[in-house]
């Protein structure tokens, strides 16, 4: 008896480790840095948080030097002609549509929303809720869905390269990225092991050059391979919020309170 409990604890056990083993390594990442790395079992991704910041799709390449940018990435795929987006996409509530080339998921950005989900299941919603919102939304490959892996049906070969996604942490917008060559496949599940449901792939390869900006407002060249970066046609921004402006308090006249308080002497003597 003491023999058949003693299989059954270590089949639990067994069982236990394997169910782990599937889990996140990582729970909860933390986003108080701008910059971090993230090490799973095998691979390690680093992280881009930019704080106070909202995310904006654009078609004109960002520059370092403007103080109101923090972060600048690839964002979908540029076309063979090397002249348009590859997929649909709005950019400040302006819709483009490109009926040939489609992606299977889609990011959608208004104010501090940044929605990823796939393109068959809400993407025309996502496109008109861009444009009704001023806000952008382009499409790309969907790297994870509710904790999932979706299935990669460009990059069949599995070369390893550089890869780069937009993922939702904690509400919020955050660029991963690997720090050395990954099959696609390696790449979705090792982001989704530092506890990512959803997730988005970015252009990277050849096209990764972008920057980011510091806590200390140094600048940091990112992207390893940069030789195409010259045919990148739209970026992924994160703009820094205009800081809010408390309302001009007005300043009450002098004299009324003296005019107030002689009106209440004259009631009393009268009474």
């Amino acid at each position: 008896m003491k023999t058949l409990f003693k299989i059954l604890c270590l089949v639990l056990c067994i069982c236990t480790s394997a169910k782990l083993m599937g889990q996140s390594v990582v729970p909860y990442v933390s986003l108080d840095t701008i910059v971090q790395t993230q090490d799973t079992l095998d691979w390690s991704l680093v992280l881009y948080a930019p704080h106070n910041c909202q995310a904006h799709f654009t078609l004109t390449k960002p520059d370092s030097l403007d103080n109101t940018r923090a972060l600048s990435v690839a964002g979908a795929f540029t076309a063979a002609g090397l002249k348009d987006v590859v997929g649909d996409f709005v950019v400040d509530g302006v819709l483009k549509e490109n009926t040939k080339d489609k992606e299977t998921g889609f990011c959608l950005m208004y104010g501090d929303t940044i929605i990823i989900d796939s393109l068959v299941d809400s993407g025309l919603i996502a496109k008109n809720r861009a444009i009704q919102e001023h806000g952008c939304y382009f499409q790309q490959m969907l790297l994870l869905k509710g904790g999932d892996t979706v299935e990669c049906r460009i990059f069949r070969k599995q070369k390893p390269t550089f890869r780069r996604c937009l993922a939702i942490i904690h509400n919020r917008g955050v660029v991963i990225e690997s720090v050395s060559r990954m099959t696609f496949e390696d790449f979705a599940n090792a982001v989704k092991r530092i506890g990512v449901k959803d997730a988005i792939y970015l252009d990277m390869g050849t096209w990764s050059e972008g920057f980011v900006r510091h806590q200390d407002k140094s600048i940091e060249t990112i992207g390893h391979l940069r030789q195409n970066t010259k045919y990148q046609t739209n970026w992924i921004e994160y703009v820094y919020k205009a800081p809010k402006t408390l309302p001009k308090r007005i300043k009450r006249p002098t004299n009324v309170r003296k005019i107030n308080d002689s009106k209440k002497k004259v009631s009393l003597g009268v009474k």
